[in-house]
């Protein structure tokens, strides 16, 4: 099953916003890609793609990228090669990491170049094709707890299916990013998410609200495919820190994701566990309270496609990094 970030539904969302959606396949891979106009020159992304049956199979995709670009007049490719391994989950049952990237020296070999994550590198998932409880005993116990007696600290979790609710997360946001030096996504991109999403039923938004209360103090952007949840945006108010009302979050969201019969929650970006100076440790620590195991992508990779154009691009990248 293709990443949420392949699937129709995102195709549809950038569409929304004005981009250029490119749709293409081959022999053992598919791939969309979105025609992203920067302040020098245009690029066709393709966010954890192109989707790959086999390794073998990305010589043929990156030809295919590689014309789509040209015709369009991009300067260059961006891509992060995943394999798709349907089973993947199935051979998770322990906590190690499923590798769906492709090795370094492999895309190297194709003239792809390194640069600097746009998607997460790694992400971790929980598996929901088992009893609940199950999945409830291999959480953390604290979250546990939390999950089956949060309703007597007067907290109740809503799904939403009305796109105005976004404006709970964010404020919710606004208040982190003041709070932490945090940059959240823009307002205008949330709401088009929610607007563009939410009534498809391809996004919800989740609220944790607390009696007496009249705002919600936790929200949650989460997106749906046929196989798994996805956690995208989420934030909770300090001043209730202590009712751990994002725990609260997660574990609702994955009761009902399993009871709609989705196979994983994704809990998206995440560090690996030996990185603790980095800024997602935190967060990172977080998301694995919940179980599940570590998933590793190939990371995000460029090919040039009009050579000189894309040396003027790197070059300004590096004397604005400067």
């Amino acid at each position: 099953m293709a990443h949420f970030l392949q699937s129709p539904a995102w195709g549809r969302l950038q569409h929304a916003r004005g981009r250029q959606v490119v749709e293409l396949s081959g022999d053992g891979w598919t791939a969309q890609g979105f025609i992203e106009q920067g302040r020098i020159n245009a690029r066709l992304y393709a966010p954890y793609g192109p989707q790959l049956e086999r390794p073998d199979a990305l010589a043929g995709a990156l030809a295919s990228l590689r014309d789509a670009a040209q015709q369009r007049g991009a300067a260059f490719l961006r891509i992060e090669p995943t394999l798709v391994t349907p089973a993947a989950a199935d051979t998770a049952a322990s906590a190690d990491p499923v590798t769906l990237g492709l090795p370094p020296s492999e895309l190297e070999r194709l003239g792809l170049r390194r640069v600097g994550r746009v998607q997460p590198e790694h992400t971790q998932r929980v598996r929901l094709d088992r009893p609940f409880d199950e999945v409830l005993a291999n959480m953390r116990k604290t979250n546990r707890n939390l999950h089956r007696n949060f309703a007597k600290k007067g907290l109740s979790v809503r799904r939403s299916s009305d796109p105005a609710d976004i404006r709970h997360l964010l404020r919710l946001l606004r208040e982190v990013s003041d709070r932490t030096g945090m940059h959240a996504h823009a307002d205008d991109y949330l709401s088009l998410q929610a607007q563009t999403l939410v009534p498809t039923g391809d996004a919800s938004i989740y609220l944790v609200e607390l009696a007496g209360e009249t705002e919600p103090i936790a929200a949650s952007l989460i997106y749906d495919d046929s196989e798994r949840r996805y956690y995208g945006h989420a934030a909770a108010d300090t001043a209730h820190r202590n009712l751990s009302p994002g725990v609260i979050l997660v574990t609702q969201m994955m009761e009902d994701a399993h009871a709609a019969g989705l196979r994983e929650f994704d809990l998206y970006g995440v560090v690996p566990p030996g990185v603790t100076d980095h800024a997602w440790a935190g967060f990172s620590d977080f998301k694995r309270s919940f179980g599940g195991y570590q998933v590793d992508y190939s990371g995000t990779w460029e090919l040039p496609v009009r050579p000189l154009s894309y040396a003027i691009y790197r070059l300004a990248r590096r004397l604005l990094d400067e």
